[in-house]
């Protein structure tokens, strides 16, 4: 294949190829070919673009990660409020785990209260007020 091309090349007219070069030319210019050879000549300038990017990945990750998780715990709040039968059942329990998980001693003002609605008897997981202000006040 590669004899076929040099054949196509040795065939080829000044003029066809100054237009192919030219088409060439204008390739690499769109590319950007030149500035990125550039930067190789200047490598702290790639160090410093390198710590930037870090550094606004780092930035943005942390924020998308606690808005997600904010918006996560306040929805499972907002359906453990609600008593659904058994998916109450099973956010208490996860509750109950993320407070006996060592470093996770912020949900410790969540306690979980036996009450009635209707004729059934239900826990609710509520936030106990003295333990909320505690905690308010130590942080």
């Amino acid at each position: 294949m590669r004899k076929k091309k040099e054949k196509e090349v040795r065939e080829m007219t000044p003029e066809e190829r100054y237009s192919q070069l030219e088409q060439m030319a204008s390739v690499l210019e769109r590319m950007r070919i030149g500035e990125y050879v550039n930067n190789f000549n200047r490598p702290m300038r790639i160090i410093w673009l390198n710590l930037l990017s870090g550094i606004a990945k780092g930035v943005g990750l942390t924020i998308g990660a606690t808005l997600v998780i904010a918006i996560i715990f306040k929805l499972l709040s907002a359906l453990i409020a609600m008593n659904i039968p058994y998916l109450t059942d099973v956010l208490q329990d996860v509750v109950q785990i993320v407070k006996a998980t060592p470093g996770l001693d912020k949900m410790h003002s969540l306690t979980t209260v036996e009450t009635h609605v209707g004729d059934q008897q239900v826990d609710v997981i509520v936030m106990d007020p003295k333990e909320a202000e505690n905690g308010a006040k130590s942080n």
